[in-house]
């Protein structure tokens, strides 16, 4: 388990706190930093982040270059 306040990173903190915000419709701000994620879940959300990097990185790249 992981909780949201032993993420010492502040960058990874938020930006795990964006992603979950947005699986449960609701604001980063309504989640506490007690709340906790199991192990599946915390990696779960670090593969959807690292996605949607990539795709952002594709988009940006044209292979006619």
């Amino acid at each position: 388990m992981i909780r949201i306040r032993e993420i010492t990173d502040p960058d990874l903190r938020r930006r795990i706190l964006e992603a979950l915000a947005g699986r449960r419709g609701c604001s980063p701000a309504a989640i506490p930093e007690w709340f906790e994620l199991d192990d599946a879940d915390f990696v779960d959300l670090l593969n959807d982040m690292k996605e949607a990097e990539e795709e952002g990185r594709d988009s940006l790249h044209d292979p006619r270059i």
